[in-house]
């Protein structure tokens, strides 16, 4: 797992990546603040997510989640011209051994960030690796998914008969977002 902050601000230019120079977290260090890039250490499922704090004024606010160089998610966010906001993107995804992972912001976005603060972050954790998952459920080499799922009675359950699992509404918008476009 790792948690990075970007000092300063990001304005209206491509960042490909975006460098965040304060890492906080970086268990296994996977996370190399010096290109901004992570490297997955295991094969498993890992869960990213990217917070900015929009500027005051028009932008075109866009970030992307890049995996092995591609698009795998975008995210946009705007203000009126004298507001603010912080703008969350949440990306699950299934990795191998290797894979990059990395945040782009497209040109004419703008975040920023005070020297004290930490309001433009990146950060991941793994959730499942090849063996073992989070809800202590068999992954890989064939067998299904350990994420959760909700039966036709609207229970949320694991993948293994009798047990169930609870998950928060972000964390369901983000399984469904995976199961419905891949």
């Amino acid at each position: 797992m790792f948690f990075a902050a970007h000092q300063g601000s990001l304005r209206d230019i491509e960042f490909n990546p975006i460098i965040f120079n304060q890492v906080l977290v970086n268990q296994g260090s996977a996370y190399n603040n010096d290109t901004g890039i992570f490297t997955a250490p295991v094969a498993g499922i890992y869960q990213f997510v990217y917070a900015a704090q929009l500027c005051r004024g028009e932008h075109n606010n866009m970030w992307d989640i890049m995996v092995k160089g591609s698009r795998r998610l975008s995210c946009h966010g705007q203000v009126s011209s004298g507001g603010t906001s912080v703008n969350t993107c949440y990306l699950m995804q299934e990795l191998k051994k290797g894979d990059l992972v990395w945040v782009r912001q497209r040109v004419g976005g703008c975040a920023w960030a005070s020297s004290a603060s930490t309001t433009i972050t990146f950060s991941g954790v793994m959730l499942a690796r090849e063996g073992v998952s989070a809800l202590g459920e068999k992954y890989g080499s064939g067998s299904s998914c350990p994420l959760p799922f909700q039966d036709n009675r609207g229970a949320l359950k694991s993948s293994a008969p009798g047990q169930t699992a609870a998950l928060s509404s972000i964390g369901i918008m983000m399984l469904l977002r995976v199961i419905f476009l891949g």
